[in-house]
């Protein structure tokens, strides 16, 4: 028979603090789960592959609902509380928390994304951004992150524009 008080429960982290308190619950001896995810991301004008929270300020905590003190989850660094619906602790499947964890692994397994093999003369479509849209072609290269995009901006007009290799899609 299994065990109803024992079960996987959600906690409230401060923000961009998950780590925190990730840390300092499984110093305390508590199971702690927290999913990440890598993707690639625009930051501080480049693309970084980023890992992050899957779901920002939540954490996964497993506990005994009758043998734990949970009021030390509210004073550790880093947590809020125990998410609750009404005076109880939200509890989550167990079957949630191994779907999370297989579909982690996975992407952990998998080659991360490379960015477009392109060269030069190839006809490019921008995909962000304020040119969002506009195709070109591809006048150069500047080393593996960069290109020079030659636009027709006005009929009889264009004009090279260097741009991350990461903001332009082959044009179909």
């Amino acid at each position: 028979m299994r065990d109803t008080h024992t079960g996987w429960y959600l906690v409230l982290t401060k923000p961009n603090q998950e780590n925190t308190a990730k840390l300092n619950l499984e110093r305390q001896g508590f199971s702690v789960y927290s999913p990440t995810i890598t993707q690639l991301k625009h930051k501080r004008n480049i693309y970084q592959m980023i890992t992050e929270p899957l779901f920002p300020r939540y954490i996964f905590i497993h506990l005994d609902s009758k043998m734990e003190d949970w009021s030390k989850i509210r004073s550790t660094r880093g947590c809020v509380t125990l998410v609750r619906f009404g005076m109880l602790p939200a509890r989550i499947p167990e079957s949630l928390i191994e779907t999370l964890k297989a579909d982690e692994a996975n992407r952990l397994t998998q080659a991360p994304p490379k960015a477009p093999s392109i060269k030069m003369g190839d006809h490019v479509r921008i995909v962000g951004g304020i040119l969002k849209d506009y195709e070109g072609i591809v006048q150069a290269t500047c080393g593996q992150k960069r290109i020079i995009l030659l636009l027709t901006i006005a009929e009889g007009h264009t004009q090279g524009i260097n741009l991350s290799i990461n903001d332009v899609r082959i044009a179909n």
